[in-house]
């Protein structure tokens, strides 16, 4: 199984995206790492971003999740902007699309 696999996470809000609600949660752990806090400015930025990002159809849900435990967006080899890695899953809590989201 992937180490990027999530096991929980935490409902930050609800948000509008092009007239749908989206769920913002953050990854509170994954099969290689835990996270106990993620920082209110993080959780902003990030809600923001997804504000404004394309969300995949049937997607309900977007989870905040990286590698790294770090309290800001990352730089990635394969991408050096810095983005948020997101988990869109739909009602049911299946995976639809993982995919970078810009702040």
């Amino acid at each position: 199984m992937s180490a990027n696999k999530i096991v929980s996470s935490q409902l930050i809000k609800t948000i509008k995206n092009s007239g749908k609600n989206i769920k913002l949660k953050y990854a509170t752990k994954t099969e290689a790492w835990d996270r106990t806090y993620l920082a209110q400015s993080v959780q902003e930025d990030f809600g923001k971003a997804v504000e404004k990002a394309d969300v995949p159809a049937g997607a309900t849900t977007a989870i905040l999740a990286r590698m790294e435990n770090s309290e800001k967006e990352h730089p990635s080899s394969s991408d050096s902007k810095n983005h948020f890695t997101t988990v869109y899953e739909d009602d049911s809590g299946n995976h639809i699309a993982t995919k970078h989201v810009y702040p």
